[in-house]
C-alpha cells in the first residue's frame, strides 16, 4: 500500500482529499501546518507529498527546500491556485515537484497521483516505512546509553535521528591503563544506508583502538579500511581523542570533522588539527595535537545537526551561538550541560532537525 501525506491548511479541503485518496486503498498521513508535515515526511518515508503551495509560517517551498537539502528524494504534488504560480520558483525543478491548479476534480487528482507513483514505484532509493521500524530500536543498543563517571571523568552523550534511524556515531572506550578514548563521527547520508556504514565503523573502531595506538595511527587504519569498503560517493567525518586522566592530558586527531570545544579559563579553542575525512583519499596523513587538560575543563564534541539546525527564518544556530551559550553556563558539568544545550537546539529549530544530531559533553575533574 502506498504512503501519501497531504498537508494543506484547509481543514474542508484536506478532508476532502484525505477521504479520496484512502478509498482508492492509499495509506494517508495528514498535517494542517508544514511543521507537522515535515515531520511525517521525516519520520514515515512516504511514497508521495501532496502539499499546498501558501501555508503558513514555513510555506511549501520551504519544505521542498529542507527536503532537497537533506536528500530526501521523495516526489511531491503542488497545489496552487493560479497556474502561473507554477514558475514562482526555479530550484524545485530539482525536488521532483509536479503542480496541480486548483480548482481540480477528483479525477484529475486521482490520475495525477497514480501517474506520480507509477513512475516512482522502481525507485531503487525508496526503504519501507516498516523495515525502518524494525531497525529502530536497535542502533540505540549501539551507542553508550549512561552517562559515564570514571578516573576524574564524567561523559555523558546523545544522539537523534533525522529519520528513523541515522549515520551519526559516538562512543567512550576504557584502556587497561586507564586512559579513555572518546570518539565522534558523521556518516555522509541518512536513513538506513547511512545507519548500516555507521555499525560497520563501529566495529572498526572497537577492533583498532587500543591504549598503544594513538589517535593518528587509529585514523591512518579506518581510513584504510573504509577506503576499501564503502562506495565512492560516501564518507565518514571523525574525531578520536585519549584522555589520560592522571596526567591531565588530551591526545586527539580530527579526521575532518566539526571541531571539538575546549572551555577553559583561558580562550576558548577548537580542535581542529588532525587531516581530512576518511574513506576517501587512502594516501592521506593524519597528525596527533596534545593538549594539558585542568580541573573544571569541559569539551563539546558535536555534529553538524546542531550548528546547521535551522529556526524558520532561515536561520542557522551557528558555532558562534554554540559557544556563546556554552560559555553562558560556565559551573556546568557535562551531566548538566548536555540537556541545557539540547534544550537550547531544540527551542531554536522548534524540533525541526534537518540533520541528525549528536552531541557529547565532557567534564574534567
Amino acid at each position: 500500500m502506498n504512503c501519501i501525506v497531504v498537508i494543506e491548511d484547509d481543514p474542508a479541503i484536506l478532508r476532502g482529499l484525505a477521504e479520496n485518496l484512502r478509498a482508492e486503498s492509499y495509506e494517508v498521513l495528514t498535517a494542517m501546518d508544514s511543521e507537522t508535515g515535515y515531520r511525517l515526511v521525516s519520520e514515515y518515508q512516504p511514497d508521495l507529498v501532496i502539499l499546498d503551495l501558501m501555508l503558513p509560517r514555513l510555506d511549501s517551498h520551504g519544505v521542498c527546500r529542507r527536503m532537497c537539502r537533506n536528500g530526501v528524494a521523495i516526489p511531491i504534488l503542488m497545489l496552487t491556485a493560479q497556474p502561473q504560480e507554477t514558475n514562482h520558483s526555479h530550484d524545485m525543478e530539482s525536488c521532483a515537484c509536479e503542480y496541480l491548479a486548483k480548482p481540480f476534480s477528483v479525477r484529475d487528482l486521482l490520475v495525477r497521483v497514480w501517474a506520480i507513483l507509477s513512475r516512482s514505484e522502481e525507485r531503487p532509493d525508496r526503504i519501507r516505512p516498516d523495515v525502518l521500524e524494525e531497525a529502530a530500536p536497535i542502533q540505540p543498543r549501539l551507542l553508550p546509553t549512561k552517562a559515564i563517571h570514571t578516573s576524574g571523568l564524567r561523559i555523558c552523550g546523545t544522539s537523534r535521528p533525522a529519520l528513523i534511524v541515522g549515520g551519526d556515531y559516538f562512543d567512550v572506550l576504557t584502556f587497561r591503563d586507564g586512559s579513555v578514548g572518546v570518539c565522534i563521527a558523521d556518516v555522509s547520508g541518512k536513513g538506513l544506508p547511512a545507519a548500516l556504514m555507521m555499525a560497520t565503523l563501529k566495529v572498526m573502531v572497537k577492533a583498532f583502538a587500543a591504549p598503544d595506538l594513538g589517535p593518528r595511527d587509529l585514523c591512518s587504519k579506518l581510513n584504510a579500511a573504509l577506503c576499501d569498503s564503502i562506495p565512492s560517493s560516501s564518507f565518514v567525518s571523525l574525531f578520536y581523542a585519549v584522555i589520560a586522566p592522571d596526567r591531565k592530558r588530551l591526545t586527539y586527531c580530527n579526521a575532518g570533522h566539526n571541531p571539538p570545544i575546549l572551555i577553559s579559563d583561558g580562550p576558548t579553542r577548537r580542535l581542529h588539527h588532525g587531516g581530512g575525512i576518511l574513506g576517501v583519499f587512502p594516501e592521506w596523513n593524519y597528525e596527533d595535537r596534545q593538549i594539558d587538560l585542568r580541573p573544571k575543563d569541559r569539551i563539546l564534541l558535536y555534529t553538524d545537526g546542531v550548528t546547521d539546525c535551522r529556526n524558520f527564518a532561515d536561520e542557522f544556530f551557528s558555532e558562534e551561538q554554540l559557544i556563546k551559550f556554552v560559555d553562558r553556563f560556565e559551573d556546568a558539568d557535562s551531566v548538566g550541560l548536555l540537556p541545557t544545550v539540547i534544550e537550547m537546539v531544540t527551542r531554536f529549530s522548534d524540533g525541526n532537525f534537518d540533520d541528525d544530531l549528536t552531541l557529547v559533553t565532557v567534564s574534567i575533574e
